[in-house]
């Protein structure tokens, strides 16, 4: 009897998405892969002539399938190899590797990493078949190694700092610079401007997922999300104000840990009002980019936000961000002052420019993309969150989350 393989979320893929993808060496192997996937009727399949390296070649320039099978075989380091292809798998991928070397210990280091199983040649149908179905039954029922994508929290100190420029200047700059799913999310859907900086149209679909948590899945959240680029979604709202959302914080953290599963940084620009919902986001939170300013109020909260976080969440990396520096130059805080009264260094200081600000911000467009002090301090604000870019341009291809372990 011919089994059907089904990916955990097949019925919520898009046409740009392939489900599986092979890429094999050797003829023999090659016809093996493409039995089992006749006799599993898996849809959108391919299967390609080469190793690992072509693998890697391909998928940075293009989405990563839910299942990808790559022959290691004759490959000198395939450790390296195979970190090299994680640079180029979105957080969700299932990978099984296949290669010529029967060695316990290969295997293992290749599941510390990440690989979910490795077959050695020569492979027969039932091998391949019976390895592909165990990998979807461990994903469908939750046992996968963790690979989710950062989760970035943008938080102003108070009110009127910038938070939400840096937000949407950071995530767009990950992701049509470095090329990487990002996910921005505006929690403040009542007065977010996160869509209206982007010149986006709010979905009432983020309310709809707060609020009613047993419709968060892959097919509501792409539905939902508004697509900015190829590689940047914006999930925001913009409710009446006599209708206050009361978001409960089981509904986020499913629908934080569906973003971070799709997607290789999930971006929140937190409202400045303190609720459960914006502490639960600072608790699960790998990165936070704290703005301020150098003021005397600026201090204080600052001070206070950080003092909160090594209870919250003692591994969370911390960025303090002083914006708007040189607005009031008579009335700022001097940078080592600042800095002695918070106990620690300001890490990116972003100039006063109303200016180009004001003329990016009027046709929705991020600050980021433009020349000047300000964009520049943005990209080092970026780099702390995403690493160095080290192509002196803008890749075509994607760039995408580790499927390591952290």
């Amino acid at each position: 009897m011919i089994r059907t393989l089904s990916a955990p979320e097949a019925g919520a893929a898009t046409q740009e998405q392939r489900q599986f993808r092979a890429f094999v060496k050797d003829d023999a192997t090659r016809q093996v892969v493409d039995q089992v996937v006749g006799e599993l009727a898996i849809a959108s399949a391919s299967v390609h002539k080469g190793g690992i390296a072509e693998a890697t070649r391909m998928l940075g320039e293009q989405r990563s399938p839910r299942l990808l099978v790559v022959d290691i075989s004759g490959v000198e380091l395939p450790l390296s190899a195979v970190n090299e292809l994680a640079e180029v798998c979105e957080p969700g991928v299932t990978v099984i590797a296949i290669g010529d070397r029967n060695d316990v210990g290969l295997f293992r280091d290749l599941v510390n990493n990440g690989v979910s199983d490795y077959l050695v040649k020569p492979i027969s149908p039932t091998l391949i078949q019976k390895s592909l179905l165990n990998v979807v039954e461990s994903a469908t029922q939750g046992r996968q190694s963790d690979r989710r994508g950062r989760l970035v929290a943008v938080a102003g100190a108070r009110g009127g700092v910038g938070s939400t420029m840096l937000a949407t200047g950071v995530a767009w700059s990950i992701a049509n610079r470095r090329r990487r799913r990002v996910a921005l999310v505006d929690l403040d859907l009542q007065f977010g401007t996160v869509a209206l900086a982007l010149d986006l149209e709010p979905s009432p679909g983020l309310r709809e997922a707060l609020e009613h948590p047993g419709r968060i899945d892959a097919l509501f959240v792409e539905r939902a999300m508004v697509r900015q680029s190829d590689t940047l979604y914006v999930l925001s709202g913009e409710e009446s104000l006599g209708d206050p959302v009361t978001a409960d914080t089981s509904s986020l953290d499913i629908l934080l840990k569906e973003l971070r599963n799709k997607f290789h940084y999930v971006v929140v620009d937190l409202p400045r009002q303190v609720s459960p919902a914006t502490q639960h986001v600072l608790q699960a939170a790998t990165n936070l980019i704290l703005v301020t300013d150098l003021s005397l109020a600026g201090m204080r909260d600052t001070l206070r936000q950080l003092s909160l976080l090594p209870v919250a969440n003692a591994a969370c990396h911390v960025s303090v961000v002083a914006n708007r520096i040189g607005e009031h130059r008579e009335g700022e805080i001097a940078r080592k002052e600042f800095e002695a009264a918070i106990g620690r260094p300001i890490d990116v200081l972003v100039p006063f420019d109303p200016r180009s600000v004001a003329a990016a911000t009027n046709v929705g467009r991020p600050v980021v993309d433009q020349r000047g002090k300000v964009a520049a301090a943005v990209q080092q604000v970026t780099e702390r969150i995403a690493g160095a870019s080290t192509a002196p341009a803008p890749r075509r291809g994607l760039r995408l989350w580790p499927l390591g372990k952290r």
